[in-house]
C-alpha cells in the first residue's frame, strides 16, 4: 500500500521538473508556466488536487508547485522573490497564512497583502493551506486553526468556507482509503465523524460520490479498493 506521502508522488516530481525550469528562466509569464504544467500532468496521467469542478484548475494547482520549491527544494525567501511574476498569488497566500496564524486579522491581512479581499482570495489562500497539509508542509491543526479563524471573520463566505471544509474533509478520506488505511464502511464512517468533530463540520459531511471520484481519478487509487471502503457494488458505480 502507498504511504500518504507516496500517494502526491509523482505531483512531487512534476514539481521538481518544472522548478529546473523555472531556475533556468524558461518562463516568461505564470500563462506560460501553467500551461507548460497542464501539458506535463497530461501526458504523465496526473490530476491536479481537485473535487468536483475544474475551473482554473492548473491555475490553482501551482499552489503545489510554489510549495515543493519552497519547502520540498528549500528555496529560501530571497530566491522565491526572484520569480513573484509566477508565483504572486502564492507567495502573498503564504504570507497571509503566516500572519493570521500569529494572531493577526484575516480580512487587513488579506488587504494589505493583495490589495483588495474578494472570494478568490480567501480561497486562494484556503487551497494553499489545504496543499500544504496534504504535502506534509503544515500541520492539520494549523489548517483548522485557520479555517477557523477565516469562518468567524467572513460571515460573507460562510457557506462557502462550509462548503471548503466538505472537500477537505472528502480529499483526507480519500487519502486514507488509497493508503489502505480505511479498509471498510465503519472505518471510514469513524474518520469522518472524527474530522468532522474537529473541523465543526458535522452538518457538511462530503457524500461517498465525492470521496470516490477523489480517490479514484485524483489518486489513482483501484476501483475496487475503494468500491470496499465505502461498500458500493460495481453496479451502483456504473449509476454514479
Amino acid at each position: 500500500m502507498p504511504s500518504l506521502k507516496e500517494l502526491h508522488l509523482r505531483r512531487i516530481e512534476a514539481a521538481i521538473d518544472i522548478w529546473s525550469r523555472v531556475l533556468r528562466g524558461e518562463f516568461e509569464s505564470r500563462e506560460q508556466l501553467v500551461e507548460y504544467l497542464e501539458k506535463l500532468y497530461q501526458v504523465n496521467d496526473i490530476e491536479p488536487i481537485r473535487g468536483k469542478t475544474k475551473i482554473n484548475i492548473y491555475d490553482k494547482e501551482l499552489a503545489t508547485v510554489y510549495l515543493v520549491g519552497k519547502y520540498g527544494l528549500g528555496l529560501d525567501d530571497s530566491e522565491i522573490a526572484g520569480y513573484l511574476n509566477l508565483f504572486p498569488v502564492e507567495y502573498k497566500a503564504e504570507k497571509v497564512i503566516e500572519q493570521v496564524l500569529k494572531g493577526e486579522p484575516p480580512r487587513s491581512v488579506i488587504e494589505k497583502e493583495y490589495g483588495e479581499v474578494d472570494e478568490n482570495t480567501v480561497f486562494r489562500v484556503l487551497r494553499l493551506a489545504m496543499t500544504a497539509v496534504l504535502l506534509g508542509f503544515m500541520s492539520e491543526q494549523e489548517f483548522i486553526d485557520l479555517v477557523e479563524k477565516f469562518e468567524e471573520e467572513f460571515e460573507e463566505y460562510r457557506r462557502k468556507i462550509q462548503g471548503f471544509k466538505r472537500f477537505y474533509i472528502a480529499f483526507r478520506l480519500a487519502e486514507e482509503i488509497a493508503a489502505g488505511n480505511i479498509k471498510n464502511r465503519i472505518e471510514k464512517e469513524a474518520f469522518k465523524h472524527a474530522l468532522c468533530l474537529r473541523l465543526k463540520a458535522e452538518k457538511v459531511a462530503p457524500p461517498d460520490w465525492l470521496v470516490r471520484e477523489i480517490a479514484i481519478k485524483v489518486l489513482g487509487a483501484p476501483e475496487y479498493k475503494v468500491n470496499d471502503a465505502l461498500r458500493v457494488s460495481g453496479i451502483e458505480a456504473k449509476l454514479r
